[in-house]
């Protein structure tokens, strides 16, 4: 019985899907030279009935919610989520999307080719340049840092730090003259309708 709770544990652990499970996350944002919503939050979509691999970035401004919906993957060899597209996040377009693949490892890179909204292709990269203690609840280094380029134009970058039991807990985008930072502050889990810490353990 004791092997068989083992395994149990391990299997759970290895197949956790932050995005595609009955979670959504909330971001604090602040910027640089622009001006925009102070919050955004993600909704997986275990919470919404839609293709496994569609999620949706969510927009509360006064009474209106404005969603903006995005391509995630998701499973052993890597996960990926589509940058918010909406007002100033437009530009996000010119940095590869937030991913890393599966096991991670520091020095490991990923060439990209995201295709624009005028049609044209964005070639960039990315790149696991460390991995780091991030959030009151660390006892040791969890979070791992990828940094991402536009071969093409360097005024165009990000970097983004991802937890394998949370997903992508930190964004900051540097986008020519505009700057965004994203910061996870709350992710709700439904089954119960609690709110969490994205830092609690």
């Amino acid at each position: 019985m004791k092997y068989i709770l083992i395994i149990a544990i391990l299997t759970m652990s290895v197949s956790a899907k932050p995005y595609f499970r009955m979670t959504d996350f909330k971001y604090d944002v602040k910027y640089t030279n622009a001006h925009g919503h102070e919050t955004i939050e993600l909704h997986s979509v275990a919470n919404r009935f839609d293709k496994e691999d569609s999620i949706q970035w969510v927009f509360k401004e006064y009474k209106i919610t404005y969603l903006d919906q995005v391509y995630c993957i998701q499973d052993s060899n890597m996960v990926m989520v589509t940058s918010p597209k909406r007002g100033v996040f437009a530009a996000t377009e010119n940095v590869p999307n937030p991913q890393i693949k599966y096991p991670p490892t520091i020095g490991d890179s990923m060439y990209v080719e995201q295709t624009l909204s005028n049609g044209n292709i964005m070639r960039g990269y990315l790149k696991v340049t460390d991995k780091i203690q991030y959030g009151n609840d660390t006892k040791e280094a969890d979070k791992w840092v990828i940094e991402a380029y536009n071969l093409d134009n360097s005024t165009y970058s990000a970097t983004y730090y991802y937890s394998k039991k949370i997903g992508f807990v930190y964004f900051d985008y540097k986008l020519d003259d505009i700057g965004i930072i994203m910061n996870l502050t709350m992710y709700i889990y439904h089954e119960d309708g609690s709110y969490n810490n994205a830092f609690e353990e």
